[in-house]
């Protein structure tokens, strides 16, 4: 591959930076800057027509979320009532999910009693939030339970399985398809996401393959390569039912962004199995994106893949964007060029990502400024400014606007409307066990919906429990304001681009 077709020079391509620098290249402070100084818009779109759609559709699914919200006595209404409370709790949140990041390591009950009342009553854990009544009837559960070690490990054991179910689909094919069968009898697609993607040597890397293997090959037999009759007409054009999604850093134990080379090569090794039996099953790959410094690594090994003879063209692969990165849309008009110019299909998954505190604590380990955007307006409308650059493309690229944030989804829909978009060329993705009354609002509307769904060993699974948990009722979380603290559908539905001067308005 020559070098003009590989992304440019960054922090995670430390091989092609002077190495005489002790620093990342300067980023740009600016979350809308580009390399270029052209605009990238293709097309001369109507804003206030596009704005004034996005507002209306957002209406729309905003009053069919609520009408579908589940009831009370229901599991998933008791969750969600379960989940309220952590909200409006931030101390006891705090609390409970680091416990529950560490319950995996915690073998006795004297020790999972122990950890817990420490963990409910620690002045090192100290928030500066006002407990509630909640946090003090957890304490003196906590002290009781202390006293019945047995009767603690067992029910906090429970509680930390069922709540991992809540946004883990199963630990084994045969429970993982019957929760996919599920989905489908509703309507909606999956992509399938193995846990505990870590590797600490090449042991681990080449279970981790073998098991990605066995997953398409389990499910296109256990599931057969058609969708059901239950899916919309709209989702039977989305690609194939089997979707894998998998991280090439769990495929080496040595996934070095200073060592391009040979990290591709071996990365690709194990890559080639997997896209083969891919083609064989008819199923999907999905390569997803994870910490910045591993992103322009990833991007080339696929590239590197997918201009070997054996996959070229090979139409079942997509790969995802992160818009919290404050380069996110330059590197992905760098995609789409590389995507167009060898003529390569491919699906993208437009996320905001899940690394943004991680993030920024490695960046200002090793000096370098931080790579993603702090401010979560300018977030949301990089994630627009992106969604545009792939719907003004969608001949080159399938688009999965995967949010859960009502603006972001219905500024979608409203370009895709506006552009003229056809139908199979964007779908909607959305986290298993979170946010079910959006994803029946939009499958109401039409929209073909995909879960992406985690699955495998739930303790193994924990860190993505924890992250997930988080998520959901973070302050600044779309759920959050909605059903919980009743910010008014204006703001909700706010344009996230600041307002032009007011002589320019």
């Amino acid at each position: 591959m020559s070098t003009a077709t590989r992304p440019a020079a960054s922090p995670s391509h430390p091989a092609r930076v002077d190495k005489n620098r002790s620093r990342t290249p300067k980023q740009s402070d600016s979350a809308t800057d580009t390399a270029a100084s052209t605009n990238p818009w293709r097309l001369d779109l109507d804003e206030k027509s596009v704005e004034e759609q996005a507002r209306k559709i957002g209406a729309v699914l905003m009053k069919r979320s609520a009408q579908s919200a589940p009831a009370i006595w229901t599991t998933e209404g008791m969750q969600g009532a379960m989940m309220g409370l952590l909200m409006r709790d931030e101390d006891l949140r705090y609390r409970i999910l680091r416990f529950v990041d560490v319950y995996p390591a915690l073998r006795s009950g004297e020790a999972v009693s122990e950890h817990f009342l420490e963990y409910l009553t620690s002045p090192q854990l100290i928030t500066g939030l006002k407990p509630t009544h909640l946090s003090d009837l957890a304490i003196t559960a906590a002290r009781i339970g202390r006293r019945l070690p047995a009767i603690t490990q067992w029910a906090s054991r429970h509680a930390v399985r069922k709540m991992a179910l809540q946004f883990i689909a199963g630990d084994t094919p045969e429970s993982v398809a019957v929760t996919v069968r599920g989905m489908e009898n509703s309507g909606f697609m999956f992509s399938l996401d193995l846990l505990g993607e870590f590797v600490a040597s090449e042991k681990q890397a080449a279970d981790f393959a073998r098991r990605y293997q066995e997953m398409i090959e389990s499910f296109g037999r256990i599931l057969g390569t058609r969708h059901d009759g239950a899916l919309p007409k709209s989702a039977r054009s989305c690609g194939p039912r089997v979707n894998v999604s998998i991280k090439l850093s769990s495929l080496t134990s040595k996934f070095e962004p200073a060592d391009p080379e040979g990290t591709s090569a071996a990365v690709r090794e194990r890559l080639r199995p997997l896209f083969r039996a891919a083609r064989k099953s008819g199923a999907f790959i999905n390569v997803d994106m994870e910490k910045f410094s591993y992103r322009d690594l990833s991007i080339r090994i696929l590239q590197d893949l997918l201009l070997e003879p054996e996959f070229k063209g090979f139409e079942n692969i997509g790969t995802v964007a992160q818009a919290y990165l404050r380069d996110a849309d330059t590197c992905l008009i760098r995609l789409l060029d590389w995507l167009e110019e060898h003529k390569q299909p491919m699906t993208i998954r437009l996320v905001k990502g899940a690394y943004w505190d991680s993030e920024q604590l490695w960046a200002r380990q090793l000096g370098w400024p931080e790579p993603v955007i702090l401010v979560k307006r300018e977030t949301d409308a990089m994630y627009e400014r992106c969604t545009r650059i792939l719907l003004e493309r969608h001949e080159v690229v399938r688009t999965a606007i995967a949010s859960h944030n009502l603006r972001s989804i219905a500024h979608a829909m409203a370009l895709a409307k506006a552009i003229g978009v056809p139908t199979g060329r964007y779908e909607c993705q959305m986290l298993f066990g979170m946010a079910g009354s959006t994803k029946d609002a939009l499958r109401s509307l039409g929209i073909p919906v995909r879960i992406y769904t985690p699955c495998g060993d739930l303790i193994q699974g924990m860190a993505y429990l924890v992250r997930r948990i988080l998520e959901n009722t973070s302050n600044e979380s779309f759920l959050r304001m909605r059903f919980s603290d009743g910010v008014s559908a204006d703001r909700l539905l706010a344009d996230p681009k600041p307002a032009p001067p007011r002589g320019e308005r």
